[in-house]
């Protein structure tokens, strides 16, 4: 469990920044003039396409880090009982 919510958090901000590094985030919204006795307001909505892209970075980040984790800990696994079967 440990290991899961550790290469969880890890993949979630090693996601994010390299999301806002490298994707480009658009603002998007638009302004609605004159309209049911308002003069001006403004609507603002969420870029889904960064959502989504920065979402799947996170997921793919998080399950490399978690099948590294799994194969050291397999090798260092290995490796003690290696040397343990040689005495």
């Amino acid at each position: 469990m440990k290991k899961f919510i550790l290469s969880l958090v890890s993949g979630s901000a090693i996601g994010i920044i390299l999301s806002f590094l490298f994707m480009d985030y658009q603002k998007t919204g638009y302004e609605i003039h004159d309209q049911a006795g308002i003069a001006k307001r403004t609507v603002k909505d969420m870029d889904f396409e960064f959502v989504f892209n920065a979402s799947l970075l996170i997921l793919g980040f998080t399950v490399i880090i978690y099948l590294i984790w799994t194969y050291i800990e397999k090798k260092k696994d290995d490796t003690f009982y290696n040397e343990f079967n040689k005495k």
